[in-house]
């Protein structure tokens, strides 16, 4: 039997309702559903179970890990990014406050219910990869407070895969950065809204890590078409 997650179209959803984040999350606990917490940008992980979910919307609870230590750094944290991969999904979502419980005579973690969560399928829209010898910077968050460089990994009209490579930047989903300029040489810059899909730590081909971010456009102008030929060509 699969799990089943309803979503309004194959390119992901942004669950902000109640009623919504609880049916995933019972689909997950139900079946006892990994979720993985990258704690470094060097692929230390905190790996568990999660087992179960408050009916009235207050907490989540995971079993603990065999390691004490990662337990520990878990538990250091004011909030982490969960993560699962149940099938061919690819669910995430943000939770606060970890403390150590005990869950049926074993030890857990609790953590706050999450506000937000996002469900990610396939993809709505083709995506065309670029190769990295072309020099594509994203300079996202242009408009914001704390601007910082990525290297577009993936374009297409739907959306963008950005590499993020400093261990200080980390996108949780829901996070909207705006005024995110996207550069290629010899074409003009396109400036654009985008909103955070998911992360996830990736070991690039030299054996470097990184961490790979899946944004939608929010206001995608005619221009990102002009752009996706302009990268095709080269």
């Amino acid at each position: 039997m699969s799990t089943h997650f309803n979503q309004s179209d194959d390119s992901g959803h942004l669950l902000r309702s109640p009623s919504e984040i609880a049916r995933a999350l019972e689909a997950l606990a139900a079946r006892h559903e990994r979720v993985i917490v990258e704690l470094s940008a060097d692929g230390d992980q905190f790996g568990a179970n999660l087992v179960r979910v408050d009916p009235g919307g207050q907490f989540i609870i995971v079993t603990a890990s065999a390691d004490e230590r990662t337990n520990a750094a878990l538990l250091a944290r004011a909030r982490v990014t969960l993560v699962s991969a149940p099938g061919d999904w690819h669910i995430e979502f943000v939770a606060e406050e970890p403390c150590a419980v005990m869950h049926e005579g074993a030890p857990a973690i609790r953590l706050r219910y999450p506000e937000i969560l996002t469900v990610q399928q396939r993809r709505q829209h083709a995506r065309h990869d670029v190769s990295p010898t072309l020099a594509l910077r994203c300079v996202a968050d242009a408009g914001g407070v704390a601007p910082f460089d990525a290297r577009i990994k993936d374009l297409g009209v739907g959306g963008v895969s950005i590499l993020l490579y400093s261990s200080d930047v980390m996108l949780e989903p829901g996070t909207v950065l705006v005024g995110s300029r996207i550069e290629v040489p010899g074409a003009d810059a396109v400036t654009v809204d985008l909103q955070v899909r998911y992360s996830e730590a990736v070991t690039l081909a030299d054996g470097s890590r990184a961490r790979c971010s899946g944004c939608r456009f929010i206001n995608a102008p005619d221009e990102i078409k002009k752009l996706i030929d302009t990268v095709n060509l080269r």
